[in-house]
């Protein structure tokens, strides 16, 4: 996961100084390149100050809240009138989270707020609902699926799922199939879905950000996926869809059907076991 700063020098000095070894911080130079980075990296909080060019921005903060409302942020001051001035209008626009420097901006406290905020109730429900399943793999495997669903962008295919886990690819698929969780490419497929989800709720993003967020080449492929999980195209369904019905829909293609297409040429089988199991098939098959 990434986080967003704007903030002056000495701030983010700071922020360097806690942020956990496996955050990646992307700092810009002006709010213009903030709100790129919002749209296109996989950023889970933004830290800023409203001061941080110089002048005092309410209007900038105020945008960027009302364009990505679900996005965690924390304004992060020194003991400054303008500062403070600033953060009273927001605070009445609904920011929540305030660091004062040099005041309770201790490390640990700090660090313990960033992975508070940084929580996602969508991939907490669909592990929640999994962990019965998961709890029947290598704890390895587990952890793997976890890191998954949490950070899908980093996975640009099915075998990435074994690649972390150091298992080999039959091992996997094995593991999974007597879990229940279908294949590698299900569960690829559903962790960036779900993610996609999450970021579309905001009116901020467009397909073609959030694609680009998770990790696709296209955002076309990232439609289709969006498609087979939850049967109609983003366009139609990102502000009409409930959290209970995404999570839902998530869980029940973990489940069911045969894993569709696109996924870097992956069809949800081990590697080799395709042809055997088409000719299966057509012995099997009714004339």
């Amino acid at each position: 996961m990434s986080i967003a700063a704007f903030l002056p020098p000495q701030l983010v000095s700071h922020v360097r100084h806690f942020l956990p070894i496996d955050r990646e911080l992307l700092v810009a130079e002006s709010w213009q390149e903030l709100e790129s980075l919002i749209r296109r990296k996989p950023v889970s909080l933004v830290i800023l100050d409203p001061a941080a060019e110089g002048d005092v921005n309410v209007s900038a903060v105020a945008g960027l809240m009302k364009r990505y409302p679900s996005l965690p942020l924390i304004a992060y001051v020194t003991l400054h009138a303008p500062q403070f001035s600033a953060v009273a209008q927001l605070g009445r626009l609904g920011l929540k989270e305030v660091v004062l420097h040099r005041f309770d901006d201790e490390p640990e406290s700090f660090r313990q707020r960033v992975e508070r905020l940084e929580g996602n109730a969508l991939t907490h429900g669909v592990l929640e609902a999994l962990r019965g399943r998961l709890g029947l793999l290598p704890r390895r495997l587990a952890v793997a699926i976890e890191d998954l669903f949490e950070s899908p962008h980093r996975y640009a295919s099915a075998l990435d799922l074994a690649n972390r886990t150091e298992l080999a690819a039959v091992s996997v698929y094995r593991n999974l199939d007597g879990a229940q969780l279908g294949s590698p490419k299900r569960l690829v497929i559903a962790a960036k879905v779900l993610k996609g989800f999450g970021y579309l709720r905001d009116p901020g993003y467009s397909v073609l950000d959030v694609s680009m967020k998770l990790g696709y080449k296209a955002a076309r492929i990232f439609a289709e996926h969006w498609e087979l999980v939850f049967g109609k195209t983003p366009a139609r369904v990102r502000n009409r869809l409930t959290d209970e019905a995404a999570i839902e829909g998530v869980l029940r293609w973990i489940g069911t059907g045969d894993g569709g297409t696109s996924m870097s040429g992956d069809s949800g089988n081990p590697p080799g076991h395709n042809g055997a199991r088409r000719r299966r098939r057509r012995r099997t098959e009714p004339s």
